[in-house]
């Protein structure tokens, strides 16, 4: 890989990884409880004013800490992780008491506010002044009433979890603040989780189908995972969060980073995400069993207390190894040229924005409004391989195209083989009987029979001009097609006049070309048939093709019914027919085109102008004048439409058609 390559590589990662890293930065500094603004406790006071209560204020500071009945120690909220890091404390599991007195000084002597406590780790009641105000196993939202010297009390006992006690500030504020502080943070738990859970959801439909590879499924579980994982709010709010919660949670945390590490080995194409390496892969899925091994070590916290210190060890190295895993596949897929590598570089600049933010703020973060670094890394991870995915599937779906492509050239060549092996056996057999023809003219020269020998020639003239011709067109595909269906219908007594003048190589896709022609003619001879059947004696189809630059001009008319008319098929089962003409004026449209049709006095005129891609369809190299006009019309003017132009009368959109299409391709094509 050249350096320049790997400028142009690295560079958009590092784009990305300063615009993570600006985000969790603007998160730090404007939606950090830790860093709020004044009012601020100390030695177990905090001093309110109304001016403070016109925001909802987090009570970070002053509170008096007592573990398993040590002396009381200043502390802030999240300055310790567990009871065994505090003043007195031995162990994560135990018991500690929180203590802050309010002292309020506004123009009232008291005044009502709500008092919200984020999750406890471990069975809590709250005391205000003494009396019972919450208690449970989870956080609270309560209403209480500060004065001069209002005190808060909060016992808590934690025999379950790592993390002990009151590890989140709680908030103070008015019912119009804390209103608004609950739906910012309702509506952040909800695009945490319905978010990457609808991913989730249709990832996994689609790789139900077999739409899609490994590459989807992966996605899925990340995006399952991760909606899980952020799901804590919702579990806080319906009352479930316990020690069961927090091992699910951690253990969803774990599945996210080894679905992302999955993600990108497959997504960098390392080999031992390939069939050919089972004794690799085998090791790779070995990687699943992390999430499994943090649920279970999470879960059996409560009886092995004594693990506490090593699990949080373990859940540090998992995300270490997992990140360093994914720094790993990134570099590889730059080396390998992976069409995904860059969105690895990108997943891993967001994943190490995230690691540096975390180190740098030292724990000193908890949101107010937004959410946590994590989280936000999080969703711009899954941003990230949904992009992927997204280029991916249109590099896909492109593929593919050009495999229908060559697919449909490989069908029309094989039917033009089969029509021109036709048309070789009825010359073979024309030169078989030209012997005979020649005997029978040579007798009636002999004997005077001028008029017979007249009659001869007329009938064997009219039988070589309704034979269809070997060759309409060069160009293979449009030569198919008009061979499966001017061929038959010429042969079931329909006058064909055809004027086809196109370049081998034209500016538009197999598939599209098939899928016009075919309308087109299907619905002329289907017009046919219902003409003869409503007694008209010879019905006829008269079709132009040609191009003019970069313009590709077609015009159909063809007998119809009296009361013929393109809104409605005349099928038997409408609900499967009846697309050709929508089908036919979606692809002029993608082409910068479009379609005219219209139905009168037993006639229908279809018109269609599109522009060619790449400008394939000049005129130069343009077949000549094609000899298959069963009525000799060689020079190529097609008849005129009713009423000298698109009269409106019968239009397939319900009006007037416009006389002619928005690309124009010269009066002369219409």
């Amino acid at each position: 890989m050249s350096v320049r390559s790997a400028v142009r590589a690295a560079a958009p990662a590092a784009a990305i990884f300063l615009l993570a890293g600006c985000l969790l930065a603007l998160a730090y500094y404007h939606d950090n409880k830790y860093l709020s603004p004044p009012p601020y406790g100390a030695d177990g006071v905090l001093e309110l004013t109304d001016a403070d209560l016109g925001r909802p204020v987090p009570l970070v500071d002053g509170w008096l800490l007592s573990v398993d009945g040590a002396p009381a120690a200043e502390a802030f909220i999240g300055q310790y992780s567990n009871f065994s890091f505090a003043p007195g404390g031995t162990s994560a599991f135990g018991s500690a008491v929180y203590e802050l007195e309010l002292r309020y000084d506004g123009d009232a002597p008291e005044r009502a506010l709500v008092l919200l406590v984020p999750e406890v780790y471990g069975d809590f009641t709250l005391y205000v002044d003494g009396a019972v105000a919450a208690a449970g196993g989870d956080g609270a939202q309560v209403g209480i009433v500060v004065r001069d010297g209002t005190r808060l009390e909060l016992e808590v006992e934690n025999r379950e979890h790592y993390y002990s006690g009151l590890y989140y500030p709680p908030v103070l504020g008015t019912a119009q603040a804390m209103g608004q502080l609950d739906f910012a943070n309702a509506l952040g738990t909800c695009v945490l989780v319905l978010g990457p859970l609808a991913a989730a959801l249709l990832s996994f439909a689609v790789r139900r189908r077999g739409d899609g590879d490994a590459l989807v499924g992966d996605f899925g579980v990340l995006c399952l995972a991760f909606a899980v994982a952020g799901a804590h709010g919702l579990a806080w709010r319906a009352g479930i969060a316990g020690a069961w919660w927090y091992a699910l949670e951690d253990a969803a945390w774990a599945c996210v980073l080894v679905a992302a590490v999955a993600l990108a080995a497959r997504a960098a194409g390392l080999p031992w995400t390939q069939a050919g390496h089972p004794a690799a892969r085998w090791g790779a899925r070995a990687l699943w069993l992390l999430p499994a091994a943090t649920f279970a070590w999470a879960a059996a916290l409560p009886a092995l207390p004594a693990s506490i210190g090593a699990y949080a060890a373990f859940q540090s190295a998992v995300r270490i190894a997992c990140w360093g895993l994914f720094a790993g596949c990134a570099v590889a897929g730059a080396r390998n040229r992976s069409a995904e590598a860059r969105f690895v570089l990108y997943g891993c600049a967001v994943l190490g924005a995230a690691l540096a933010a975390n180190l740098l703020d030292d724990n000193a973060y908890e949101p107010l409004y937004g959410l946590w670094q994590h989280e936000y890394a999080g969703l711009m991870l899954v941003g990230v391989f949904a992009w992927m995915l997204a280029a991916r599937l249109r590099r896909l779906r492109a593929a593919q195209e050009q495999v229908r492509d060559l697919e449909v050239q490989v069908r029309a060549a094989e039917a033009g083989l089969v029509h021109l092996r036709h048309g070789e056996r009825e010359a073979r057999t024309a030169r078989h009987d030209l012997r005979h023809h020649v005997a029978a003219l040579r007798r009636m020269a002999e004997e005077g029979a001028w008029e017979d020998c007249r009659a001869y020639l007329d009938e064997l003239a009219e039988q070589q001009d309704a034979a269809p011709p070997l060759r309409y067109t060069g160009n293979v595909v449009a030569n198919a097609v008009l061979a499966a269906y001017l061929a038959p219908a010429q042969a079931a007594g329909v006058r064909v006049e055809c004027d086809v003048r196109v370049p081998e190589r034209l500016g538009l896709g197999a598939t599209e070309l098939s899928v016009l022609l075919s309308n087109l003619l299907s619905n002329a001879v289907e017009a046919c048939e219902c003409a003869r059947a409503a007694g008209e004696d010879e019905p006829y189809l008269a079709l132009s093709m040609r191009t003019s630059g970069n313009v590709l001009a077609l015009r159909c008319e063809n007998s119809a019914a009296p009361d013929a008319s393109f809104l409605a098929t005349s099928k038997e089962n409408p609900r499967e027919h009846g697309l050709g003409l929508p089908a036919m004026r979606e692809i002029a449209r993608r082409h910068r085109g479009e379609l005219f049709a219209e139905a009168a006095d037993g006639r229908a005129v279809v018109r269609i102008g599109l522009a060619l891609d790449g400008g394939d369809g000049t005129s130069a190299g343009q077949d000549a004048p094609s000899a298959c006009d069963g009525g000799g019309a060689g020079s190529g003017d097609m008849p005129a439409a009713p009423g000298g132009g698109a009269s409106g009368r019968g239009s397939a959109d319900g009006g007037s058609a416009p006389a002619a299409p928005g690309p124009s391709a010269g009066g002369e094509m219409w």
